[in-house]
């Protein structure tokens, strides 16, 4: 979608919102089942000829957690289509809401190629900043300047 699709989607609609892109998460699902299981495989393999002792093994078990972390989280996604991120007039949600007058500035897209994602920082330093990545939001280099342009209208108004 473009600006101008979000901008007649908030008028006619009072809010956008973002869901996950499924293509995306069905990618990243095949990558991290993918390596889960070859995990898997060398964890056995491991385990069969000599056990599991020294640095190798605990590194071999932490990367399968941690694939097993990554398959079950992009999953769950999938099967929940969680997170949605919404904007309406009220603010910004994704799982928790800041409202527009919560909220102190919106960061350029930063991080790595296709893990790139767009902080918005509250105005109480105790809570997290809302994190809007390539998962929901294809064109972040879009959405920052619109976010920030409708970001000052509700502080003027």
């Amino acid at each position: 979608m473009s600006v101008e699709a979000w901008t007649s989607e908030l008028e006619s609609k009072g809010s956008v919102d973002f869901p996950p892109r499924r293509g995306r998460l069905m990618v990243r699902l095949a990558g991290f089942g993918l390596l889960m299981l070859l995990s898997v495989w060398t964890n056995v393999d491991h385990l069969r000829t000599d056990g599991v002792s020294g640095a190798l093994g605990v590194l071999r078990l932490t990367a399968l957690a941690a694939f097993v972390y990554g398959t079950g989280l992009t999953a769950w996604q999938l099967a929940t289509n969680r997170p949605v991120v919404t904007v309406n007039a009220e603010g910004i949600t994704r799982g928790r809401s800041l409202s527009w007058s919560r909220i102190t500035s919106i960061d350029e897209p930063a991080g790595w190629p296709l893990a790139r994602a767009v902080q918005v920082h509250p105005a109480d330093r105790r809570t997290r900043p809302i994190s809007i990545s390539q998962d929901n939001v294809d064109d972040l280099d879009a959405l920052t300047p619109w976010l920030r342009s409708l970001h000052e209208q509700h502080l003027a108004d």
